[in-house]
Protein backbone atom coordinates (compact mmCIF):
# COMPACT_ATOMS: atom_id res chain seq x y z
CA UNK A 1 0.00 0.00 0.00
CA UNK A 2 1.31 3.31 -0.71
CA UNK A 3 1.67 6.11 1.32
CA UNK A 4 -0.95 8.13 0.44
CA UNK A 5 -3.50 4.84 0.38
CA UNK A 6 -1.95 4.28 4.13
CA UNK A 7 -3.08 7.65 5.14
CA UNK A 8 -6.39 7.78 3.90
CA UNK A 9 -7.14 4.80 4.96
CA UNK A 10 -6.11 5.74 8.16
CA UNK A 11 -8.15 9.26 7.79
CA UNK A 12 -11.45 6.53 7.88
CA UNK A 13 -10.11 5.25 10.51
CA UNK A 14 -9.11 1.84 9.26
CA UNK A 15 -7.83 -0.47 11.86
CA UNK A 16 -5.26 -2.23 9.12
CA UNK A 17 -4.44 1.05 7.99
CA UNK A 18 -3.40 2.56 11.55
CA UNK A 19 -1.66 -0.93 12.29
CA UNK A 20 0.72 -0.94 9.15
CA UNK A 21 1.44 3.12 9.45
CA UNK A 22 2.44 2.08 13.01
CA UNK A 23 4.44 -0.75 11.90
CA UNK A 24 6.25 1.25 9.00
CA UNK A 25 7.21 4.29 11.11
CA UNK A 26 7.39 2.81 14.45
CA UNK A 27 11.46 2.46 14.45
CA UNK A 28 12.51 5.67 13.44
CA UNK A 29 9.63 7.79 15.84
CA UNK A 30 10.87 5.69 18.84
CA UNK A 31 14.26 6.76 17.77
CA UNK A 32 13.18 10.44 17.72
CA UNK A 33 11.53 9.82 21.20
CA UNK A 34 14.47 8.22 22.39
CA UNK A 35 16.32 11.18 22.03
CA UNK A 36 14.46 13.53 23.40
CA UNK A 37 13.88 10.99 26.68
CA UNK A 38 15.89 10.16 30.05
CA UNK A 39 15.06 6.40 29.71
CA UNK A 40 13.93 4.09 27.25
CA UNK A 41 11.07 3.52 29.88
CA UNK A 42 9.98 6.94 29.15
CA UNK A 43 10.61 6.69 25.36
CA UNK A 44 8.36 4.27 24.76
CA UNK A 45 5.60 6.63 27.23
CA UNK A 46 6.69 9.59 24.75
CA UNK A 47 6.39 7.12 21.55
CA UNK A 48 2.78 5.58 22.48
CA UNK A 49 1.61 9.08 23.47
CA UNK A 50 2.47 10.24 20.09
CA UNK A 51 1.22 7.70 18.43
CA UNK A 52 -1.95 8.21 20.20
CA UNK A 53 -2.41 11.66 19.21
CA UNK A 54 -0.95 11.05 15.05
CA UNK A 55 -4.44 8.92 15.47
CA UNK A 56 -6.40 11.77 16.80
CA UNK A 57 -5.51 14.38 14.43
CA UNK A 58 -4.51 12.09 11.31
CA UNK A 59 -7.64 13.76 9.45
CA UNK A 60 -6.23 17.12 9.38
CA UNK A 61 -3.80 16.08 6.93
CA UNK A 62 -4.27 17.39 3.71
CA UNK A 63 -0.50 17.04 1.32
CA UNK A 64 -0.34 13.04 1.74
CA UNK A 65 3.81 13.92 1.07
CA UNK A 66 4.01 15.67 3.90
CA UNK A 67 3.06 12.54 6.05
CA UNK A 68 6.46 11.76 7.77
CA UNK A 69 7.38 15.37 7.98
CA UNK A 70 4.14 16.32 10.38
CA UNK A 71 4.13 12.73 12.54
CA UNK A 72 7.78 13.96 13.29
CA UNK A 73 6.51 16.81 14.16
CA UNK A 74 3.78 15.45 16.60
CA UNK A 75 6.71 13.10 18.21
CA UNK A 76 8.88 16.16 18.72
CA UNK A 77 5.92 18.29 20.23
CA UNK A 78 4.59 15.54 22.66
CA UNK A 79 8.38 15.14 23.31
CA UNK A 80 8.11 18.91 24.30
CA UNK A 81 4.77 18.31 25.86
CA UNK A 82 6.33 15.56 27.89
CA UNK A 83 9.46 17.80 29.30
CA UNK A 84 7.64 20.85 30.38
CA UNK A 85 4.82 18.51 31.72
CA UNK A 86 7.40 16.14 33.83
CA UNK A 87 10.84 17.31 33.92
CA UNK A 88 11.03 21.35 33.32
CA UNK A 89 13.17 23.33 35.23
CA UNK A 90 13.33 27.08 34.49
CA UNK A 91 15.89 28.62 34.20
CA UNK A 92 16.44 31.51 32.09
CA UNK A 93 20.12 31.83 32.25
CA UNK A 94 19.81 34.91 29.11
CA UNK A 95 23.04 35.58 27.02
CA UNK A 96 22.79 36.51 23.33
CA UNK A 97 26.41 35.31 22.72
CA UNK A 98 26.49 32.32 24.18
CA UNK A 99 27.78 30.27 20.75
CA UNK A 100 28.85 31.96 17.95
CA UNK A 101 30.08 29.24 15.28
CA UNK A 102 28.00 28.45 12.52
CA UNK A 103 24.84 26.48 12.58
CA UNK A 104 27.02 23.47 10.45
CA UNK A 105 29.76 22.87 12.84
CA UNK A 106 27.90 19.57 14.86
CA UNK A 107 28.30 18.19 11.26
CA UNK A 108 32.22 17.01 11.85
CA UNK A 109 30.90 15.70 15.38
CA UNK A 110 28.39 13.98 14.30
CA UNK A 111 30.48 12.20 11.35
CA UNK A 112 32.83 10.86 13.97
CA UNK A 113 30.62 8.63 16.02
CA UNK A 114 28.00 6.68 16.15
CA UNK A 115 24.15 7.34 16.61
CA UNK A 116 24.36 4.93 19.27
CA UNK A 117 26.75 6.14 20.91
CA UNK A 118 25.78 10.08 20.16
CA UNK A 119 22.14 9.00 21.91
CA UNK A 120 23.44 7.14 24.83
CA UNK A 121 25.40 11.07 25.38
CA UNK A 122 22.40 12.92 24.32
CA UNK A 123 20.33 11.32 26.98
CA UNK A 124 22.64 12.18 29.70
CA UNK A 125 22.18 15.29 29.39
CA UNK A 126 20.39 17.53 31.14
CA UNK A 127 16.56 18.00 30.71
CA UNK A 128 17.13 21.69 28.96
CA UNK A 129 20.18 21.11 27.55
CA UNK A 130 19.04 17.65 26.09
CA UNK A 131 16.00 19.78 24.64
CA UNK A 132 17.47 22.11 22.87
CA UNK A 133 20.26 20.03 21.57
CA UNK A 134 17.59 18.11 19.88
CA UNK A 135 15.79 20.79 18.09
CA UNK A 136 18.48 22.45 17.26
CA UNK A 137 21.39 20.00 15.79
CA UNK A 138 19.67 17.09 15.33
CA UNK A 139 16.05 18.31 14.26
CA UNK A 140 17.06 21.96 12.70
CA UNK A 141 14.62 24.27 14.37
CA UNK A 142 16.06 27.97 15.13
CA UNK A 143 16.38 29.51 18.36
CA UNK A 144 13.28 31.55 17.34
CA UNK A 145 11.41 27.75 16.85
CA UNK A 146 12.93 26.37 19.94
CA UNK A 147 12.20 30.27 22.43
CA UNK A 148 8.52 29.72 21.05
CA UNK A 149 7.96 25.58 21.42
CA UNK A 150 9.55 25.38 25.10
CA UNK A 151 8.66 29.21 25.83
CA UNK A 152 11.99 30.19 26.97
CA UNK A 153 13.98 32.83 25.64
CA UNK A 154 16.16 32.94 22.71
CA UNK A 155 19.27 33.49 24.30
CA UNK A 156 18.08 30.82 27.10
CA UNK A 157 18.17 28.55 23.76
CA UNK A 158 21.31 29.72 22.61
CA UNK A 159 22.92 29.27 26.20
CA UNK A 160 21.54 25.71 26.83
CA UNK A 161 23.05 24.86 22.97
CA UNK A 162 26.15 26.23 24.66
CA UNK A 163 26.34 24.43 27.89
CA UNK A 164 25.42 20.97 26.20
CA UNK A 165 28.10 21.20 23.72
CA UNK A 166 30.40 21.88 26.47
CA UNK A 167 29.29 19.15 28.76
CA UNK A 168 29.03 16.85 25.52
CA UNK A 169 32.97 18.01 24.35
CA UNK A 170 33.82 16.64 27.81
CA UNK A 171 31.85 13.49 27.76
CA UNK A 172 33.58 12.76 24.16
CA UNK A 173 37.01 13.50 25.64
CA UNK A 174 36.44 11.33 28.33
CA UNK A 175 35.70 8.48 25.34
CA UNK A 176 38.77 8.97 23.59
CA UNK A 177 37.74 11.22 20.83
CA UNK A 178 39.80 14.79 21.58
CA UNK A 179 39.40 16.15 18.08
CA UNK A 180 36.37 17.65 16.44
CA UNK A 181 37.07 20.03 14.30
CA UNK A 182 35.64 23.39 15.08
CA UNK A 183 32.60 22.11 16.88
Amino acid sequence: MSEIELLRACQRQDVRAQTALYERHKSRMMGLCRRYARSRQEAEDMFHEGFIRIFQQIHTIEQPDRLLHWMKRVMVNTAINWYHKHHHEHSETDYEEAWETSNSDHLDLLARISTDELLLLVQELADGYRMVFNLYVIDGYTHQEIARMMGISEGTSKSQLARAKDVLKQKLKRIGIVSYGSY
